[in-house]
């Protein structure tokens, strides 16, 4: 099984290049203003990528995923 592991992408997650694996985690900071349109783009490049499982875990820049 293979894990990859990234963070901080802040909005630059279409200019990396991710490397196969069984598991994708994002350790958080997606966006840079925690708007709901930049999780959407995340969201809509995350369903491209190949990994059979993901999991995203909000970072302190994730602003929208908070519940007030």
């Amino acid at each position: 099984m293979k894990i990859v592991c990234i963070s901080d992408t802040h909005n630059l997650h279409r200019a990396m290049s991710v490397p196969d694996g069984d598991i994708l985690i994002h350790a958080g900071d997606i966006t840079v203003a925690g708007d709901a349109r930049e999780v959407a783009d995340f969201n809509t490049w995350l369903g491209t990528l190949p990994h059979k499982h993901k999991v995203v875990v909000a970072g302190n820049h994730d602003f929208c995923f908070l519940l007030s």
